[in-house]
């Protein structure tokens, strides 16, 4: 009998034990390197005087109170965009096709990663990127209109540095960063930088054909007056 209630106890602890230690589990937070961990539910004031309702995890892990706060969790990975713009007007008035590839994230980094809370926080991951997405091309556009087709399809990657600029404001107003943008392809439906290129190329070979024939002009006026030389040595000689 005594073995029975020594064996029942025992049996009853370990259920105890079990129960507090899935209890515990469940209260754990553990926030992966790649994401961040917003824990929402008890009201907080910030450094700057501000009172918010959440708390926000960056790695490591923490407890959460049963039934009072809820926890949530952002992506923080790198994703590549492709932006492209169809008609996008440049100075001039001539319509531009450009493509372009970014890298853009959710910012993890104050204060930016309050932004992205506020604004991002339960949105799938394909809207937040569509936003992004959406807002780079609106850039792509602003910036078109302060240059010409030259500019634009000579110098991309000052193209591409003035369009970081543009956009970099925006997206960290949504919470999100830009790590980097590549201008790929630059054409236009009316062949404006063709005829562009074509031209500088017939340039190009006038100036080749220009400087070709100063040069043989120049070795037939030096082969001239050597002959001369040699003429009159010989004169002098005889």
């Amino acid at each position: 009998m005594d073995l029975a209630v020594a064996a029942a106890m025992g049996a009853v602890f370990l259920g105890i034990l079990l129960a507090i230690t899935i209890a515990v589990k469940t209260l754990i937070v553990i926030c992966l390197p790649n994401e961040m961990v917003v824990i929402t539910g008890r009201r907080r004031m910030m450094p700057d005087g501000r009172e918010i309702g959440y708390r926000i995890l960056r790695g490591g892990r923490t407890l959460r109170i049963p039934l009072i706060e809820r926890v949530s969790r952002i992506d923080l990975r790198t994703i590549p965009i492709e932006v492209a713009v169809r008609n996008a007007y440049s100075m001039g008035g001539i319509p531009l096709l450009v493509q372009g590839i970014a890298n853009v994230k959710v910012s993890g980094r104050d204060p930016t990663s309050h932004n992205a809370v506020e604004r991002l926080l339960d949105k799938p991951f394909g809207e937040v990127m569509q936003i992004a997405k959406d807002t780079l091309e609106g850039n792509l556009r602003g910036v078109l209109a302060t240059l010409t087709p030259e500019e634009v399809n000579e110098d991309r990657l000052k193209f591409a540095q003035r369009l970081i600029e543009e956009a970099d404001e925006d997206l960290r107003k949504l919470g999100l960063e830009l790590d980097t943008l590549k201008i790929q392809n630059v054409t236009d439906e009316v062949n404006y930088l063709g005829s562009i290129g074509r031209q500088k190329t017939a340039e190009i070979l006038k100036i080749s054909r220009v400087a070709e024939a100063q040069r043989d002009a120049e070795a037939e006026q030096t082969e001239a007056a050597s002959r001369q030389a040699a003429q009159v040595a010989s004169l002098q000689a005889d």
